[in-house]
């Protein structure tokens, strides 16, 4: 049993750290319907890094490497295409990650029935697949969070001023721009990075409910910083063991107690309010 779960357990610990960490800054720069939308952006990626490294070998790890590379290179162009969307009057930012979003999920299957058969299953780049996880998967998903902890050591301070006060960052002569793009940065790398592990449709789950959930009940920006990888580590923790031990998806185990846990907050958040205004009804009275 340890040995079956030993590395993709270690990759769940990097994965839910990455996705709580990177996920405080999509909630709170307001990121997450850019999120949705590119998650669904590195289905097309996928599959052409697949299909370009089959070309040459078919081993796993170069097949995980390429899928990664090609994940990231078509989230680029995504992105550019979303921002100009977004510049458009007429179009909310729901729209524009909307159409985003249908594009990528349409390239993706279109590329998998054009390339058929591929040398990786379509339902791994969907909904993840944990369990086959491999050693390069691990190494890159860890070199990528203690990427994004240095970056969040140095530039956290100014990326959460960003977040909170936009304006005021600029005035304050922080080049926004830039800091945009670092928070941009860390949420594809992160996406991207998580493939293998939730795939492309289930991620945003554990991206987005971690910091949305505990932004209710944290007072601060760092305990937010810290509660969430926690969080996010509990709950991909908490559905790997619950999903092999009941024969389910570990994906999408994983996707519904992320939901549980934002609606549980929610609730805890409720109840907080309400017995504050309880309190302060009978204290005025």
């Amino acid at each position: 049993m340890w040995d079956i779960v030993r590395l993709p357990l270690f990759e769940i610990i990097v994965v839910g750290a990455l996705c709580g960490l990177s996920g405080v800054f999509g909630v709170l720069r307001r990121r997450v319907f850019f999120a949705e939308s590119i998650t669904h952006s590195t289905f097309p990626g996928a599959v052409l890094g697949v299909v370009i490294a089959g070309m040459f070998t078919t081993d796993q790890k170069m097949l995980s490497i390429w899928l990664f590379i090609a994940a990231f290179a078509i989230c680029i162009p995504m992105t550019v295409l979303m921002r100009a969307l977004t510049r458009i009057p007429e179009l909310s930012g729901q729209a524009a990650a909307g159409i985003v979003l249908t594009l990528g999920f349409g390239l993706g299957y279109f590329f998998d029935r054009w390339f058929a058969p591929l040398p990786l299953h379509v339902d791994g780049f969907l909904t993840g697949s944990l369990l086959h996880v491999n050693t390069t998967d691990l190494t890159v998903a860890s070199v990528v969070l203690a990427g994004v902890l240095l970056v969040t050591a140095g530039r956290g301070r100014h990326m959460i001023f960003r977040c909170f006060d936009a304006d005021g960052c600029q005035a304050s002569g922080i080049r926004g721009d830039l800091i945009d793009a670092i928070i941009l940065t860390i949420i594809l790398v992160s996406v991207v990075v998580i493939i293998p592990a939730i795939g492309t449709i289930l991620s945003i789950a554990l991206v987005a409910a971690p910091a949305a959930g505990l932004k209710r009940l944290v007072n601060t920006p760092t305990g937010l910083l810290i509660a969430a990888p926690i969080a996010g580590v509990t709950i991909g923790v908490a559905g790997l063991f619950f999903a092999v031990l009941a024969n389910l998806s570990v994906g999408g185990t994983i996707a519904v107690l992320a939901g549980i846990f934002h609606l549980i907050c929610r609730n805890i958040s409720w109840a907080q309010q309400w017995f504050m205004r309880r309190s302060m009804k009978h204290g005025l009275t």
